[in-house]
């Protein structure tokens, strides 16, 4: 009979409970419907949503299926809301407490409360150690938009790349190196750089977003890749920065489609930044591309964000100046004092003064180092020879280290932006023509360098219209679906490879083929060296390998080999000049030589606008083409 009654007892003790709790939960569910908080921007961007393109309604562009608390989360706001609603008031499993909604999304929780004024004596109080473990050994308290700038020989770093490092309170009076950083990437190990076009072109990788050592992405970045990276110390407030981790935390282990042009490094860190200061919008101004360097701009836009700029230098970049403030006697001295058979007291260097002394033995040192992380010396002769070096240092009383290379006058956040709308008139044989050409990124060697890495190009869906006189129909002159271009110079210092790739639609002036110019599928590239003679003025030659698609006979597919060679003259700060030949020994149905000369010049007006005059002569030997061509280019 007693047993009965506890049992009686424990059941009316439980239905009041649970009454108790479901009335205030109706209460906040119908609030959050009645401030219609599943269209507020703070819970937008906490889940990720995104208008859809087309039609009504919001997608997350969050992948993994753990994000979502509600079975259509992904696509309904509402109901997710809804959902972490009742996650966060559900009693808590005390054998995995760091596994309650409460800890698994801590922003979503804090929001919440925050905006429907949700007691702590209403819901279940869960202990998050896992979550304030992990806070504590970061110990955010400013953070910095870190850029490290273009890699052209790296696919997924070619435009630059963007992550957040977090810095600790101390860290003003100490180095930052020891900070931690948030960066995103696609999870691959693939080192083909076509492959890796291709499926980061159509979202064929999982995309995470990971937590390491500042020091960890310096070296990666500026040791081993020679990038030099500018750090944007961000003024966030310190409710900001505990937003914007504990959101970071709901990350950590999400998977997304990892996209190179959209939804790539950049474009996810906005969204970190979107949640941690509401009212930003950041990722709204990017629907369809996201470049790193435009990222940056726009974030730099936003009122009293930007605390200070510091530019860290790379290895490359610190050793090309300090070279060249050596005399150019004293330059070959490093060569001959990095190599292994040289002799560190001899009278050359012991006659120079001893801050002179200490200056080459610092350059000799840096070089062999440099020597070693490009992999040119191995590691035992580096380590004996640094030694050597080092202890032939400490015997000087001059202990002053080299100043690292001044910063650029132009930051990449200060270059010309990435779109192009080109307008020109020009003439082809006897046809004057109206040519229209957009290009969405980026940077081609007639641009204004400042704030881009020079000697290089990067283009991507390069798309050019023309309308001849004579003619009526607008026709396509050229679609580049993708075009690289690098030139690096190569020196007694540094050996580098110069090459280029591009593949896409392009009008020739092929013998026997009807129209006398056939619009055709090209794939180009090759590989060479490039010659500065002088810091403006470089001299490149390449090997070339080209394949040429067509339909006008049953052998369609030509493929040849050729050379290339080129000048790069940067003749006053706004005005270049490109000068290029090239010859190529194309077979298809017979042996036809393909010839181009072409002469390009740019002159910058500002940082939107600049105008060119172009010049070439191409075609088959046996019928050259020439060509004149005024533009208007104009970057936004």
């Amino acid at each position: 009979m007693l047993q009965r009654l506890a049992f009686v007892f424990i059941l009316l003790y439980c239905t009041t409970t649970a009454s108790e709790t479901l009335a205030p939960m109706q209460e906040w569910i119908l609030q959050a419907r009645k401030l219609q908080l599943y269209t507020s921007t703070e819970w937008l961007s906490l889940v990720h949503y995104r208008p859809n393109i087309l039609g009504d309604g919001f997608t997350s562009f969050t992948d993994g299926l753990d994000f979502f608390l509600a079975a259509d989360g992904k696509t309904n706001p509402q109901a997710e809301l809804e959902a972490t609603l009742q996650a966060i008031a559900l009693p808590v499993d005390t054998t995995s407490p760091d596994s309650h909604a409460q800890c698994r999304f801590i922003a979503r929780y804090h929001w919440l409360m925050q905006v429907l004024s949700i007691s702590h004596n209403e819901i279940p109080n869960v202990t998050c150690a896992a979550f304030q473990e992990w806070y504590n050994t970061i110990n955010p308290a400013r953070v910095t938009l870190v850029f490290p700038s273009a890699y052209i020989n790296n696919p997924s770093s070619m435009f630059g790349h963007t992550l957040l490092r977090i810095d600790p309170p101390d860290s003003k009076f100490k180095t930052t190196l020891t900070s931690y950083s948030i960066s995103y990437a696609a999870a691959t190990t693939e080192f083909n750089g076509l492959v890796f076009a291709v499926k980061g072109l159509t979202g064929g990788y999982a995309g995470y977003f990971s937590i390491q050592p500042y020091y960890d992405k310096v070296n990666e970045y500026s040791d081993l890749e020679n990038r030099d990276i500018w750090e944007y110390e961000l003024n966030l407030l310190p409710a900001e920065v505990r937003r914007l981790m504990e959101h970071a935390w709901e990350l950590h282990k999400t998977a997304f489609e990892y996209y190179f042009l959209d939804e790539n490094c950049s474009f996810q860190l906005l969204t970190l930044l979107d949640v941690a200061r509401p009212g930003m919008n950041l990722t709204a101004e990017f629907p369809l591309a996201v470049i790193p360097a435009d990222t940056v701009r726009t974030l730099l836009k936003q009122q009293n964000i930007l605390a200070k700029v510091t530019y860290r230098p790379s290895n490359r970049s610190n050793l090309t100046y300090w070279l060249n403030n050596l005399p150019i006697q004293q330059q070959d001295w490093v060569i001959e004092y990095g190599s292994t058979q040289s002799n560190l007291n001899d009278v050359r260097l012991t006659s120079l003064t001893l801050r002179d002394q200490a200056q080459l033995l610092d350059v000799s040192y840096e070089y062999v180092q440099y020597q070693y992380r490009r992999r040119i010396l191995p590691r035992n002769v580096s380590a004996a020879k640094s030694l050597e070096l080092l202890t032939r240092r400490s015997q000087l009383a001059d202990t002053k280290p080299l100043d690292d290379a001044p910063q650029p006058v132009i930051r990449p956040d200060q270059g010309h932006l990435s779109t192009r709308v080109i307008v020109g008139y020009g003439a082809l044989a006897e046809n004057n023509f109206l040519q229209l050409q957009w290009r969405p990124a980026y940077h081609d060697l007639l641009d204004n360098d400042q704030g881009h890495v020079a000697g290089s190009q990067i283009n991507f869906l390069d798309l050019s219209l023309r309308k001849f006189n004579a003619d009526k129909k607008i026709q396509l002159e050229r679609l580049a679906l993708i075009d690289i271009f690098s030139i690096t110079p190569t020196n007694r210092y540094f050996s580098a490879l110069s090459w280029h790739f591009d593949t896409g639609y392009e009008r020739l002036a092929l013998e026997r083929i009807t129209p006398l110019r056939r619009l055709v599928y090209t794939v180009n590239g090759g590989a060479g060296y490039t010659l500065a003679v002088t810091p403006d003025l470089k001299i490149y030659g390449m090997l070339d390998a080209s394949a040429i698609i067509y339909n006008d006979y049953a052998n369609s597919l030509g493929a040849g080999v050729g050379i290339r060679a080129g000048m790069l003259w940067q003749i006053l700060p706004q005005w270049k000049l490109h000068f290029e030949g090239r010859t190529l020994n194309i077979r298809y149905h017979d042996n036809q030589t393909l010839q181009s000369l072409q002469l390009g010049q740019s002159y910058t007006i500002n940082s939107t606008n600049s105008l060119r005059l172009c010049w070439q002569r191409s075609g088959s030997k046996q019928q050259l083409l020439s060509e004149t061509l005024l533009s208007w280019h104009h970057y936004y």
